[in-house]
């Protein structure tokens, strides 16, 4: 299911809980892998008028947690929990713009997962992040 406002092929990821809150976060593909979409929205700012930072570091979880939990999941059907996630903020975003979020797994053991993370407007850099998450083994029955 498309989003109306997003490029076709980009589907909500996150719609139940804060991320229904917080979104919508589309995600799709592109020749450099995933990539996650935020329109910035009245909703979204703080009282400058500029993308909340709150929403920058929620954005920025929501796309490091989806490559996490994708990456765990290649692994026998794993899952991935955040033992930390630190955020640096870079630039501001303004009401309207389109935030372009990716995340590269950096380093990945059998029980731990390093992700590199950032937000985008126009090539702009608005935010840096780096993550670590913890893998846990799926259940055997």
């Amino acid at each position: 299911m498309n989003h109306p406002n997003f490029p076709q092929g980009f589907a909500p990821v996150q719609t139940e809980g804060f991320g229904g809150y917080a979104g919508p976060v589309v995600r799709g593909e592109d020749g450099a892998g995933a990539v996650f979409l935020l329109d910035i929205a009245k909703q979204h700012l703080n009282g400058d008028e500029r993308l909340h930072g709150g929403m920058m570091m929620s954005l920025v979880s929501i796309v490091m947690g989806e490559v996490a939990s994708a990456a765990a999941a290649a692994q026998d059907g794993a899952t991935a929990r955040p033992l930390s996630v630190n955020c640096d903020f870079v630039s501001a975003g303004e009401p309207g713009e389109r935030v372009e979020g990716r995340a590269q797994v950096t380093r990945a053991t059998r029980s731990v997962l390093f992700i590199a993370g950032e937000l985008r407007v126009d090539g702009r850099i608005l935010m840096t992040a780096t993550g670590v998450y913890a893998i846990k083994a799926a259940e055997r029955p």
